[in-house]
C-alpha cells in the first residue's frame, strides 16, 4: 500500500511540475502580430480525467487579436477559477505560437496549439522547467526570448502534455461528454 501511495504522490507533483512558462516580455506586439485563427471562435471544453473540467469562450478583439474567458470547474461542477486573457499568435518556423497576454498581472504565457479534428484543438504551453533549465540569460527580452524559442520550437520538451478541447455541443463533444458520464465523472 505505501509503494502505491509513493507512486501516487510522485505522479502528482510530476504533473504539478509541468507549469507554463511565464515571462514579463512578449514574443511580438499586437501590431506584429499575424491573423488569428477563425475556426477558433466559439466555445471550447475540455474534460480531465479527474472529472474537471475547463471551458473557453473565444472571441475576436481585433483583426489579429483574441479575447478568451476561461472558466476552471472541479470535479463536483463547482467554479474554481475565471481567468481572461488577451491571445494573439507570432510565426516562429512552420508553427503558430501564441502570446497569452493576463490581464491583471501584465505576464505573459506562450503555447502553440494544432487542430486533430473540425471539432478539436489540442493546446501545449511552453514549459517553465525546461525554460529555467536551458534558457540562461541575466535579462530577459523579447529578442533573446524569440531567439531562444526559434532555436528551440521543434523540441517537444519545451512543451507541456497537450490539453485537448471541443468545440462546446459539437458531435465530439457529446461523445466525449457521455464517455466522462458512463465512466462515473
Amino acid at each position: 500500500m505505501s509503494k502505491l501511495l509513493y507512486i501516487t504522490l510522485v505522479l502528482i507533483g510530476l504533473t504539478l511540475m509541468a507549469c507554463p512558462y511565464e515571462s514579463k516580455v512578449e514574443l511580438n506586439t499586437y501590431e506584429q502580430a499575424i491573423k488569428t485563427d477563425k475556426k477558433l471562435l466559439d466555445q471550447w471544453v475540455s474534460f480531465h480525467k479527474e472529472g474537471g473540467r475547463e471551458e473557453l469562450s473565444i472571441s475576436k478583439l481585433e483583426k489579429a487579436v483574441l479575447q478568451v474567458y476561461h472558466k476552471q470547474f472541479g470535479k463536483t461542477n463547482k467554479l474554481e477559477s475565471r481567468e481572461s486573457y488577451r491571445v494573439y499568435a507570432t510565426e516562429i518556423n512552420e508553427y503558430e505560437i501564441l502570446n497569452i497576454e493576463t490581464k491583471d498581472e501584465n505576464k505573459y504565457l506562450f503555447a502553440k496549439y494544432g487542430w486533430t479534428g473540425k471539432n478539436e484543438f489540442y493546446i501545449q504551453f511552453v514549459d517553465a522547467n525546461y525554460m529555467e533549465n536551458n534558457f540562461k540569460e541575466d535579462t530577459v527580452t523579447t529578442k533573446n526570448l524569440r531567439a531562444f524559442i526559434t532555436e528551440h520550437v521543434n523540441k517537444e520538451n519545451l512543451y507541456t502534455n497537450k490539453i485537448e478541447f471541443y468545440r462546446k455541443h459539437s458531435p465530439e463533444y457529446e461523445k466525449v461528454r457521455m464517455f466522462m458520464k458512463k465512466s462515473g465523472f
